[in-house]
C-alpha cells in the first residue's frame, strides 16, 4: 500500500508541474494576455494599417518627395486618434469595433485613444514606430 501511494504522489506531482510548465508556455505565447495588452496590440495594428494603407500611399508625391514630407515629422510624429482611424475604409472596421475594455464593457474613448506614428529613416512606407495611448477605463 505504501509503494502504491507513493507512486500516486509523485505522477500527481508530474501533472502538476506538466500543467503549470503548459500555462507559463501558453501564457508567453499571449494565449492569457490582458485585455489591456490586447486593446494596445489591436491600437497598434489598426495604427500601422492606417499609415501604411492610407496615410503614406496618399502622398501624391514623387519617393523622393514623400519621404522629404515624411521625414518633417521623425521627432514629433503623426498623431491620429481612434476616431480619425475608424474613418478610413483601409483599416479593419472590426477591430475599430472590438475596442471595449472587457471587463467594465466600456467603449474605449475613440478621441483620448491614440497612436503617435513616428518615421524613421530611411523614411519608407515602413519604417516608423508607433507609440500608444489608450483610454479604455483601465485603473492607472
Amino acid at each position: 500500500m505504501g509503494k502504491k501511494k507513493l507512486i500516486i504522489i509523485i505522477c500527481g506531482a508530474v501533472l502538476a508541474v506538466a500543467a503549470i510548465a503548459t500555462l507559463v508556455v501558453l501564457g508567453v505565447k499571449g494565449v492569457f494576455t490582458s485585455n489591456e495588452k490586447k486593446l494596445n496590440a489591436n491600437l497598434t495594428t489598426l495604427g500601422k494599417q492606417f499609415y501604411e494603407d492610407f496615410y503614406y500611399p496618399s502622398q501624391e508625391k514623387s519617393q523622393e518627395d514623400v519621404k522629404e514630407f515624411i521625414k518633417k515629422f521623425e521627432k514629433t510624429g503623426i498623431k491620429v486618434n481612434l476616431e480619425n482611424i475608424a474613418k478610413v475604409s483601409k483599416v479593419d472596421q472590426e477591430l475599430v469595433k472590438s475596442m471595449v475594455n472587457s471587463k467594465t464593457k466600456k467603449e474605449c474613448d475613440k478621441t483620448a485613444s491614440y497612436v503617435i506614428i513616428k518615421p524613421t529613416k530611411p523614411y519608407g512606407k515602413t519604417d516608423y514606430t508607433i507609440e500608444v495611448n489608450l483610454d479604455c477605463g483601465f485603473e492607472k
